[in-house]
């Protein structure tokens, strides 16, 4: 059976502890639509580990030096 099938669903309160974020703010997110979660029988709320994880760390905001190198890429054509 493939792992991420095994993952345990994580809920309410992991999701506060991954992220640092309030259950209100949580809470609010999920009446947003702003993360991804599970509602399978209408009641208790359930996120899936890697949903999670690829959400805390989407929109990532690139460091000066790693803009440059990807500017230089682009003007030497990816050559060094």
């Amino acid at each position: 059976m493939s792992d991420v099938l095994l993952e345990k669903p994580l809920n309410i309160d992991d999701v506060v502890a991954l992220t640092g974020l309030a259950r209100n703010t949580i809470y609010n997110m999920i009446n947003k639509k702003q993360i991804p979660f599970y509602k399978p029988t209408g009641g208790r709320v359930y996120f899936h580990p890697k949903e999670i994880h690829d959400f805390i760390y989407r929109g990532k905001s690139s460091a000066d030096y790693e803009v440059k190198e990807k500017a230089e890429a682009i003007l030497t054509g990816g050559k060094k």
